[in-house]
């Protein structure tokens, strides 16, 4: 039987939503959400006939044929408006690649840049284009290429119409700008094999461009991107036509690498298990069809990813860390299974890391693309396992062999179906082995505002036997054996949101059988079934400098499997203000009810099995807008487990000119549990320095603090990066991990790592094409 909150507290909240929810849309005056959607937007390509050169300059012969176009609309600060300055562009082809030439106007004393690294999002802060390609004109998939005004590139792929973001994908493409009397101008050159596109006879694509706007904190889409879809929701994009007759062949691009490291102990090893002090590998991708590749991996190296930051949960479910990796990043779009960082069947840093330290990979095989209709992956993954060691930072951990394979079919405009099925086995003295697999739908309306998810899923997971474990004196039994077992679960899921420009409602099903088991996925409460409605009103006032408020109520709640018990529950409400200037303003309010199944230890105390309520209340105030100096400052207080537990944080970023950049944040948990004696006081932080010479060649210096109880570390790791050929990079690394307090006894560790990577690609013609 479910059990209501308490009835005074309940009242409160309910009061606190109904206060919140109570304006309309109607009451402010604004654009029609289907006007808005109207601006529709067509452009055709023109194929050129001579060579063009990358140099910021229309004096190309194809630029003297390609018509202009300048049909922008601005985004913000007024959604539908006429931008103050002219925006034009033209695109033109050739058998490789997509170019794309763009002509802005400002006064040139306007114009602002305050990043010069390659990869920043602050590129975004400044004067900017931005390319945004459907290569597959599937909706769905984005790939986004952008420049500033003074060259600096920034590139990512956003998947699920926007839904997943992956800022670290990294492809090979050029780009110039070029200062001139009436503002810049921008020249592009998108190989297809980036796109993934190969021979066709004729393909239109979805594009669209965007000019971020510094002066005026504003933005100007050329197909214009309606709130609240993403920047890089490809269902928003217009349309790319008269791409004909292309034969680019297929391309084989090969990246080796050398790398050179030493943790400054007098030995040395070239063991692949060990990270060695001198390795060499690299990968492979050959392009197969119009739209499909096979990418190989050898002895696979990540020296130069960044490290994760420090994160503190304050109740008993894990954390998610995002995917940095490059190999496993690659066709990523085709491998997206569930909700990610709730309900995933396939999360691929289950590969190659224990407790977030690398084990060495031997290699790695992935096919994946599309071909019409169907989109299809498959990965294959062997580790090589290795013995702790943590002067080295290796975990223990077994060799595994783990396979992915997924198949998508495109069966509307509209609609989208796919299986996945996974398999991983572990070797060693306690083999075991895993495989789940399930089936998928996905909707996403032509105009983007209506988005339906749902999956259907299974595991079945081999444990092995385990002896007996003793205490430290070795008389007591601190862990008793257990026989091999094997157990079996299902899972399933179901969301629609639709994303109007005023009204956006939302509600979703996630439910998990007690055995079910995500062994190469992430799931954050398996064993449970939750249920989430919610709605935000969204007025957009003209009055106060106001962009838009966002207020509406949200109820959740987590039952057991067999809906016998109510495990969590929580009804809130949220006001959100955004001004044109760049500010915004969040509070929101709730009451949470929680039914602690398991004791479980939070900041070094044992919270005891049984029901807890308390309120929980969140604010923040963050100042933005393009500005050299943003800031965010929040305040978090909730009543949790017979405490209290308060969270105060402040974020900065400070960019000192075009080659510095200061970005922090810190947070502070300060409370009880269960009694007042029972107390922590605690900090952790996560920072950076960059320094940018060029766009091209950057230093990277990221600090990591952790102050949290049993956790207390320092971490540093500054990464040399210079690019000194498309795709081709030298790093210098080193990395550092001192801990300190409780973890005093640790040894510390430090790296110093040297790669060079070169990327040298081939185009192999058809044979129909060298006939012709």
């Amino acid at each position: 039987m479910f059990v209501s909150a308490p009835p005074a507290r309940a009242a409160l909240c309910a009061a606190a939503v109904a206060t919140i929810s109570s304006a309309t849309p109607a009451a402010v005056a604004g654009p029609s959400a289907d006007a808005l959607h109207a601006y529709e937007r067509t452009y055709r390509a023109t194929r050129a006939r001579t060579r063009v050169r990358i140099d910021g300059r229309p004096d190309d012969e194809v630029w003297r044929r390609a018509p202009v176009d300048d049909r922008f609309v601005e985004r913000q600060p007024e959604l539908g408006g006429h931008p103050p300055v002219r925006t034009a562009f033209q695109v033109a082809y050739d058998d490789r690649a997509l170019y794309v030439f763009v002509y802005v106007e400002m006064p040139p004393a306007s114009i602002r840049v305050r990043t010069l690294r390659r990869d920043s999002f602050g590129i975004y802060d400044d004067d900017d284009i931005v390319l945004k390609i459907d290569p597959l004109h599937d909706r769905r998939t984005a790939y986004v290429f952008g420049i500033n005004a003074a060259g600096a590139q920034i590139d990512s792929l956003a998947l699920e119409d926007g839904r997943v973001f992956l800022g670290q994908w990294d492809g090979v493409w050029e780009a110039k700008t070029r200062r001139t009397a009436t503002g810049y101008q921008a020249e592009f050159r998108i190989p297809f094999a980036t796109l993934g596109v190969r021979g066709t006879q004729s393909t239109h694509m979805g594009f669209d461009i965007s000019r971020d706007h510094a002066d005026r904190n504003a933005t100007y889409d050329w197909r214009l991107i309606v709130p609240p879809a993403s920047p890089a929701s490809a269902s928003n994009f217009g349309v790319l036509e008269g791409i004909e007759g292309i034969r680019s062949g297929r391309a084989i691009e090969f990246v080796p690498y050398v790398l050179g490291r030493t943790d400054f102990r007098p030995t040395f090893s070239a063991d692949p298990r060990k990270r060695p002090n001198v390795a060499a590998g690299g990968n492979v991708r050959v392009q197969l069809g119009t739209a499909s590749y096979v990418e190989g991996t050898l002895l696979t190296d990540f020296a130069q990813v960044e490290v994760d930051n420090v994160q503190v949960a304050s109740d008993r479910f894990p954390l998610f860390f995002p995917e940095r990796r490059p190999f496993f990043i690659n066709g990523l779009d085709t491998f997206n299974f569930g909700v990610p960082g709730q309900a995933q069947l396939f999360f691929s840093r289950r590969i190659g890391l224990v407790d977030r330290k690398p084990v060495a990979i031997a290699g790695g095989l992935k096919g994946y693309g599309r071909e019409g209709p169907v989109s299809f992956g498959v990965l294959h993954v062997q580790t090589l396992g290795s013995k702790e060691d943590p002067v080295r930072g290796l975990p223990d951990a077994d060799p595994t062999s783990t396979t992915v394979g997924r198949l998508r079919v495109q069966a509307t405009d509209t609609v989208n179906v796919g299986v996945m099925a996974l398999g991983n086995y572990v070797f060693g003295d306690h083999a075991s082995d895993s495989a789940s697999g399930g089936i998928d739908a996905q909707l996403i309306s032509r105009d983007g505002r209506v988005q339906g998810y749902g999956f259907v899923a299974g595991s079945w997971v081999r444990h092995p036997a385990s002896t007996g474990t003793f205490d430290e004196t070795g008389s007591a039994l601190a862990a008793p054996a257990s026989p091999a077992r094997t157990t079996m679960g299902t899972t399933a899921y179901a969301s629609v949101t639709y994303r109007g420009l005023y009204v956006r409602p939302r509600t979703s099903w996630l439910y998990s059988t007690r055995n079910f088991e995500a062994p190469l996925g992430f799931y954050r409460r398996p064993g449970t079934g939750r249920h989430e409605a919610g709605i935000d009103f969204v007025p957009r006032p003209r009055d106060l400098g106001l962009r838009e408020i966002a207020i509406g109520p949200t109820y959740a709640a987590d039952v057991s499997p067999d809906y016998g018990r109510l495990l969590t529950q929580t009804v809130s409400g949220r006001i959100s203000f955004v001004w044109r200037a760049g500010a915004q303003l969040n509070y929101s309010v709730g009451h949470l009810r929680d039914d602690v199944q398991m004791p479980f230890v939070l900041f070094g105390y044992e919270v005891p099995a049984r029901l807890y309520s308390g309120m929980t209340q969140n604010a923040s105030f963050r100042l933005g807008g393009r500005r050299p100096v943003q800031f965010r400052v929040g305040y978090g207080v909730r009543e949790a487990f017979d405490g209290i537990i308060h969270r105060p944080s402040v974020r900065a970023t400070i960019r000192m000119g075009p080659h510095v950049t200061i970005d922090g944040g810190y947070d502070h948990v300060v409370g009880y549990v269960g009694k007042r004696d029972q107390s922590f006081d605690f900090g952790y932080a996560n920072g950076s320095l960059t320094i940018a010479f060029t766009p091209n060649v950057a230093i990277d210096n990221m600090v990591r603090l952790d102050l949290s109880p049993g956790n207390e570390g320092f971490g540093l790791q500054s990464r040399l990066r210079a690019r000194y050929l498309p795709g081709s990079d030298i790093f210098v690394v080193y990395r550092t991990q001192v801990p300190f307090g409780s973890q005093a006894l640790s040894s510390p560790y430090h790296e110093l790592i040297v790669k060079v990577t070169y990327y040298f690609r081939a185009i192999l013609q058809d044979r129909r094409a060298r006939r012709s």
